[in-house]
């Protein structure tokens, strides 16, 4: 298999992410939470859709989140995670619902201790970055190339997939898995950054005999950022101007603004071609 873009990718991960550590205690346990700068243009939203919690981004997003899951599973550090928030999530493409942050455990290295999460979504937002260090991701864009990954992970204990899991709790949507399934995922995500028509990877899948389904799932949506603004003008428009994201609605309420988001994206469309023939 051959990627067109291998060279740029190892040079990108050979550089290194630059992001944001922030060390936060709480009570006896010492956490490292890593953040992506606000410079970093990735965006990302969360939404609870068919029984399973979302994390939707875009192409460039895909690529950041790949990197970040691949790094991940290196971690040596205890209590070490992954924390997502504003800027970088946004409210959701579809009805411009007000979206969760998202906190990446990996299993075995870091407890995941609801309390704790709480403290840290109050915290996190208010406190300063402790230092920048950068997130390497060395030996994925080589992984790509790997065709015997996915029949590798098949031979996985059934224990090492019961320890992935997705959920929301605290307001916090969380992924934990053990690194091995980090480094899978983080490899399938990074992929997905070329699914320039969309794409989807299920996380946390039941694997009880006759019950199938995902806690989770990572979905990728080609033109995310001007879906996301089309959906805020749509839910605007349709219930007023004086909404606020964070307030529940009902089935009728969303069926309008999922309605209405047609209209707007032709709309945008439209203004977008006459501003091209200028």
């Amino acid at each position: 298999m051959i990627d067109d873009d291998a060279e740029p990718d190892r040079a990108a991960n050979r550089r290194g992410l630059k992001v944001h550590l922030r060390v936060i205690a709480i009570g006896a346990t010492t956490y490292r939470v890593v953040s992506l700068r606000p410079a970093t243009p990735a965006r990302f939203s969360t939404n609870h859709f068919h029984g399973a919690w979302h994390v939707i981004t875009g192409c460039g997003g895909a690529a950041v989140l790949g990197r970040l899951l691949w790094g991940l599973a290196f971690q040596r550090q205890p209590h070490t995670l992954l924390w997502l928030d504003a800027p970088h999530v946004t409210s959701t493409p579809f009805d411009g619902d007000r979206a969760d942050p998202i906190a990446i455990l990996p299993a075995g290295l870091t407890g995941f201790v609801p309390d704790h999460l709480r403290v840290l979504r109050d915290r996190v937002r208010r406190v300063a970055p402790t230092t920048t260090i950068r997130w390497h991701s060395f030996g994925l864009p080589d992984a790509l190339t790997d065709e015997d990954r996915w029949s590798t992970r098949r031979h996985e204990p059934r224990t090492t997939f019961a320890r992935e899991r997705m959920s929301r709790t605290a307001g916090v949507v969380c992924y934990t898995a053990p690194p091995i399934l980090l480094r899978a995922h983080g490899v399938d995500v990074y992929a997905m950054r070329r699914a320039h028509r969309g794409s989807y990877l299920p996380l946390a899948e039941h694997r009880v005999p006759g019950v199938w389904g995902p806690e989770g799932e990572v979905q990728v949506i080609p033109h995310f950022d001007d879906d996301v603004a089309a959906a805020a003008v749509s839910r605007r428009e349709v219930l007023g101007p004086g909404d606020a994201p964070s307030r529940p609605i009902d089935a009728a309420d969303r069926e309008a603004i999922w309605r209405h988001l047609a209209v707007v994206q032709a709309r945008r469309q439209r203004a977008r071609s006459r501003s091209a023939r200028r």
